[in-house]
């Protein structure tokens, strides 16, 4: 059994270390609430997703909901691709270093923009076996997010560069119980991959654990004397989704969708850079190179969805979708040296993501234009818990949308949204000492394409 494991695992890490590279080729921020990403179909963005779990129009119904996939009577490929452009920056207030009455300012500048240019990619393929039965495979990114601050600003003790790549396999099944009603259940291989690094400061460890006036002789105060410490490693974790779907009537459609929480244990090598006056410090076993674990549970999440053809032209579109957030309160890290362990408190909260769009269609039925409304609801439940390594909050999306048909069984689609983040405040406390304490204001914008092809 253990060694089946070993085979599994060394398996799927080559191979979507692969993929986890080739769709994430570009520096990857975070695009919905906490570290999840929505963007799973092009079509659906055009509607803020609101029409997701009854969509059965493009193959991303394996992901939304694989019960959906019993209405497709062809083969069906969809292949998408999404550039994201944000701008994530920070505006220093009152960041110090030390008890707040007697604090110093931090020492470096604003960090920049921490986001930068991303590509995410997916493709979903559809295959009826029989009438009653749909093979189905999806293979997509479902979490991640990286930003990266100047090696120079004044929270390098907290964050420097933070990354987290996601690739997800999910094959899935779907059976048409009645002619209105559906189930689907589908399997997830996930692997994911971490990287954190930021500064440390020997400085304040040093007027810490020795006589001030020798850190003062050797050039080790606070702020004046940095390390660096970096972690990285992967994991491979396993889960499942399943979904119903049913028809109310010819213009009418619910859906319902749960996808499984998913348990990652990540193997991670921490390498240390010490200047040459701190390295008293690593007689203890401290600050050396080392191994280390840590672990992270990856939420689960329900999804409701309604659509309603109004008019022959008119279909209007809503859904909700609720996420277990509350999983992750920290981020611990255990080294496998004598290095004290590391823990990031988050004490994330439960989310809700509700949206509405609006779909026209004439009568040719050769193009389609779709807008949409979402908002989406961050897990961080304050200032003094929001980490600049997952700087979130509350987004709004506005998206528009387009489809045209190419050919009788080739559709294309393109849409566009912008989300807009109202100014967050930080408030969050280092474990040298160190506050940082300001305002983050954040922007993203998406464009789409995405090709169908029924066969």
């Amino acid at each position: 059994m253990i060694q089946s494991k070993i085979i599994i695992y060394f398996f799927c890490r080559k191979f979507f270390y692969f993929i986890s590279l080739l769709s994430l080729c570009f520096a990857m921020p975070l695009f919905g609430a906490g570290i999840a990403l929505m963007e799973q179909s092009v079509k659906e963005m055009g509607q803020a997703f609101s029409g997701a779990p009854t969509n059965f129009d493009d193959a991303s119904m394996v992901f939304f909901n694989p019960a959906a996939m019993s209405q497709s009577k062809t083969r069906l490929v969809s292949i998408a691709g999404y550039i994201v452009a944000p701008s994530v920056n920070f505006h220093n207030e009152s960041s110090h270093f030390g008890p707040a009455s007697r604090g110093i300012p931090l020492l470096g500048n604003n960090g920049g923009n921490s986001g930068n240019l991303a590509f995410i990619p997916n493709i979903y393929y559809v295959h009826p076996l029989t009438t009653r039965i749909t093979l189905g495979f999806g293979f997509n990114t479902l979490f991640g997010m990286k930003n990266s601050y100047d090696s120079g600003w004044k929270g390098r003790y907290q964050a420097l560069d933070s990354e987290i790549r996601n690739a997800n396999f999910n094959p899935s099944l779907a059976f048409k119980v009645t002619e209105n009603f559906s189930l689907g259940v589908g399997f997830n291989v996930q692997y994911m991959q971490a990287i954190l690094t930021n500064a440390i400061d020997f400085g304040a460890i040093c007027v810490r654990f020795r006589n001030p006036s020798q850190c003062l002789s050797e050039g080790s105060l606070p702020q004046l004397n940095d390390g660096h410490v970096s972690l990285k490693g992967d994991s491979v974790g396993f889960g499942y989704n399943f979904g119903a779907f049913y028809t109310i009537n010819p213009n009418t459609r619910v859906g319902v969708s749960y996808r499984s929480r998913i348990s990652h244990d990540i193997n991670s090598k921490a390498n240390f850079s010490v200047p040459d006056n701190a390295l008293v410090f690593t007689r203890g076993g401290q600050f050396v190179d080392t191994h280390a674990q840590s672990s992270v549970t990856l939420p689960d999440n329900v999804l409701f969805g309604f659509s309603h053809r109004i008019t022959p032209q008119w279909t209007l579109s809503a859904d909700a979708m609720w996420t277990n957030w509350s999983l992750i309160r920290e981020l611990k890290t255990d080294f496998a040296s004598a290095q004290r362990d590391d823990a990031l408190t988050l004490n994330w909260h439960n989310t809700w993501r509700l949206a509405v769009g609006v779909n026209y269609q004439p009568e040719s039925n050769k193009w389609a234009l779709r807008s949409g409304f979402a908002y989406d609801q961050s897990p961080v439940s304050g200032a003094h818990l929001r980490s600049p390594r997952i700087p979130d909050g509350d987004r709004y999306w506005f998206t528009l949308g387009l489809s045209y048909a190419l050919f009788k069984n080739i559709n294309i689609h393109a849409a566009y949204a912008h989300l807009f983040v109202n100014d967050l405040a930080i408030n969050r406390q280092g474990t040298s000492g160190d506050f940082l304490n300001g305002q983050y204001s954040e922007q993203f914008n998406i464009g789409g394409l995405q090709l169908d092809w029924r066969f």
